[in-house]
Order: C-alpha cells, then structure tokens, then sequence
C-alpha cells in the first residue's frame, strides 16, 4: 500500500486548538450584556422595595393620625384641635422624612347631617404622588 502524505500546513488537517479572537469577542459581548440586564433587574428590583415600604410608612403615619382623631372625645373640638396641623419628623424617629398634614371639616349641625370629614395627607421620601387617607367621622 501507499503512503498518503500530509501537507501541515494544509488548513483542512489542522486540528483547532482554542478559540478564534472574533469567537472570544463575541462571547465577551454576550456576557456583558447579560450581565448589564442582570444588573438593571436587580437596580429595579430595589428601587421597587423601596417605594414600597415608603408607602407603607406613609399609610400607617395617616392610619395613625385618623385613629388619634376617632378616638377623641371631644367631637365639638375636633376642627379647632386638628385642622390644617403640618408635622415632621427628624432623625433617629422611623417616621423622619415625612410631612404630615391634617385637614378637618366639620358639615352640619344641620337636623340631618352633622359630620366631620378627616383628610390626611402624607408627603415625603420621594412619594409620587402623597398617599391620603379620608374618613367621615358622624356626631356622638
């Protein structure tokens, strides 16, 4: 038999050792865009807890002021006492950050209406928009 000769330097025979410099590029290019949409996941992600336990702040600090004002026992009062009382908060309090504004009307005494609506408005820390609670609070 004959022999069948090998040309090294032929490209056809040359086993591959490695990868090319375009193939580690376009790896390269891939893994950094991955990881840069990772990185916006995990930049979302927080900013979205965040907002979330400003909210939750923010809805007790008006809960809180609502239930200070129902649980008054003077009912004539409850205008000259709470409307329009601005607040804020400083360090080392939880609440620091937030303004609270208290807005109280008083509809009647009439002989069929006399309530008092309660608005409560609750600012701060970035919240977009304030969070505001209201209730209607009827005559004892």
């Amino acid at each position: 038999m004959g022999r069948i000769l090998v040309d090294p330097d032929d490209t056809m025979t040359r086993t591959r050792r490695g990868f090319s410099l375009a193939e580690v590029i376009v790896a390269l290019t891939i893994l950094t865009g991955s990881l840069l949409g990772f990185a916006v996941i995990a930049q979302k992600f927080t900013r979205s807890n965040t907002d979330v336990l400003s909210r939750t702040l923010a809805s007790e600090i008006a809960t809180s002021r609502i239930e200070q004002i129902k649980g008054a026992r003077n009912y004539t009062a409850l205008v000259s006492t709470y409307n329009n009382v601005n607040e804020s908060w400083g360090s080392p309090n939880p609440w620091a950050g937030f303004t609270r504004q208290t807005l109280v009307t008083r509809t009647g005494p009439t002989a069929t209406a006399d309530y008092v609506t309660v608005t409560v408005v609750v600012s701060g820390r970035g919240l977009t928009p304030a969070v505001r609670r209201t209730t209607s609070i009827a005559a004892f």
